[in-house]
């Protein structure tokens, strides 16, 4: 009886220990639940078109994203920031980020970014990699291009070089690559004969120039003048007057098929295909005095040539000429650059005579003659001669 009466007792007291620990239990958890209760907050988040409701305990923006079920990245856009407290019916937008792969030359990134345009994603990430991206570099879509899901940017840095062409020089940049392949991205379309400063397999290093030449080739008939010839022929008067026209000579015309090469459109060279003539020139005949002989009173008096010249006459007695020669009948002055001194003439008119004599007014065409008296050279005064040099 005892027995049972311990055994009946020791098992009311484990029960009431499982009661009190299960009480225990539930009261922490009501106090628990409780508390949660009173410091969640509720806060709507706008993603992607869509509205979310989030109800968290955390304190900032960033932690509740952290624990809530939403993919969120660091690259995302979060506004406000994520640093922002958390307050009841508080509204936050999200920008969505996505994943771009980067090529810069040989570096390669697989990152993320809430950018939306091409150019804009080069920007974030330039700052973010300190890849220094400029403008000028190449990139194989357009900066303007809006940005999609995995997509592949490429960027080749650029060197500056200077091209001329079509008469325009312009200073730009280009990735480095071959003449053939720069001309061709610049849209800069090579004729067959077209030079080139540089061989088109050249590989293209900052600052050098590549001079474009444009050759072209031109077939033209073109109309030029033949000119006329002159022919001569032995004339009835002195050696050394001068010719006469017998007949007058005109100009023919030919007509030449010519093909020209001009460069940068300046004529280099010309090639004559073929010619005729249109009109046959017509020849000049003139006539030359060939006399070298003369007959004045009964004598024949031969000279080497004849001018014409204008002869005045001047008299010093005492005088002495420019050679050293006493002053007499038969001594002229001349030009020496005409008739050298000393040279024995014939003057129509005087006769016989010999330069020894100059004078400052005798100069080209003109002599002056002694005369053994004033009276005889103011009678002689000024006139045109012939004057021989023999």
């Amino acid at each position: 009886m005892f027995v049972l009466i311990r055994t009946r007792v020791l098992s009311l007291v484990r029960t009431s220990r499982i009661a009190q620990m299960v009480v225990a239990v539930f009261v922490i958890l009501l106090i628990a639940i409780g508390t949660l209760a009173y410091n969640s907050k509720t806060i709507e988040a706008h993603i992607d078109g869509k509205t979310v409701q989030i109800t968290t305990i955390f304190g900032t923006v960033g932690q509740a994203l952290a624990h809530s079920n939403l993919e969120t990245y660091p690259e995302d856009i979060v506004t406000p920031s994520r640093d922002t407290k958390i307050t009841k019916g508080l509204t936050i937008e999200i920008t969505k980020s996505v994943p771009v792969h980067l090529s810069v030359d040989e570096q390669n990134f697989v990152t993320r970014t809430s950018a939306k345009t091409v150019g804009e994603v080069l920007a974030d990430l330039s700052k973010r990699y300190g890849l220094q991206i400029k403008d000028v570099d190449e990139v194989n879509v357009p900066r303007t291009a809006l940005i999609a899901d995995q997509m592949e940017i490429k960027v080749r840095r650029t060197i500056p070089i200077l091209v001329s062409a079509d008469g325009k020089n312009e200073n730009t940049y280009i990735a480095p690559r071959t003449v053939a392949d720069a001309l061709k991205k610049l849209g800069i379309v090579l004729g067959v004969k077209d030079k080139v400063s540089l061989p088109l397999d050249h590989m293209l290093t900052a600052n050098e120039q590549v001079h474009v030449v444009r050759v072209a080739e031109r077939i033209e008939t073109v109309k030029s003048e033949v000119p006329f010839q002159i022919v001569t022929q032995p004339g009835d008067y002195p050696v050394g007057l001068p010719d006469k026209i017998v007949s007058r000579g005109s100009n023919g015309l030919q007509e030449q098929t010519v093909r020209m090469t001009l460069e940068d459109g300046k004529e280099v060279d010309r090639e004559i295909l073929g010619q005729r003539v249109v009109v046959t020139p017509t020849n000049q005949v003139i006539s030359r005095g060939a006399q070298t002989s003369i007959s004045r009173g009964g004598n024949v008096i031969n000279f080497k040539r004849a001018y014409v010249m204008t002869a005045t006459a001047y008299c010093e007695p005492g005088g002495r000429t420019a050679t050293g020669a006493d002053v007499r009948w038969g001594i002229i002055a001349v030009d020496p650059s005409v008739i050298s001194l000393g040279k024995n003439v014939y003057v129509d008119g005087y006769g016989e005579a010999r330069a020894l004599d100059t004078g400052g007014a005798i100069i080209g065409n003109r002599i002056d003659l002694y005369m053994n008296s004033q009276e005889a050279a103011a009678a002689w005064g000024v006139r045109k001669v012939m004057v021989y040099v023999k």
